[in-house]
């Protein structure tokens, strides 16, 4: 999976699961599953959002 996607996927978990207090089961695996795929590309957790390519549409694409 392209990097471009991994972020992606990883900021839909994160609006999804909200703020990080109070949450529910489902929440709380969507932030650990945000996390494991953040830090499989070797970014930051704090620094992810800065990696997403607004402009990003799948390979090929431009």
């Amino acid at each position: 999976m392209h990097p471009q996607d991994q972020l992606l996927v990883a900021e839909a978990l994160v609006q999804f699961a909200g703020v990080p207090r109070d949450l529910s089961s489902r929440e709380r695996r969507a932030w650990q599953l945000a996390e494991a795929i953040i830090a499989d590309i070797g970014v930051e957790m704090d620094e992810f959002v800065r990696q997403i390519d607004s402009e990003w549409g799948g390979p090929g694409s431009a």
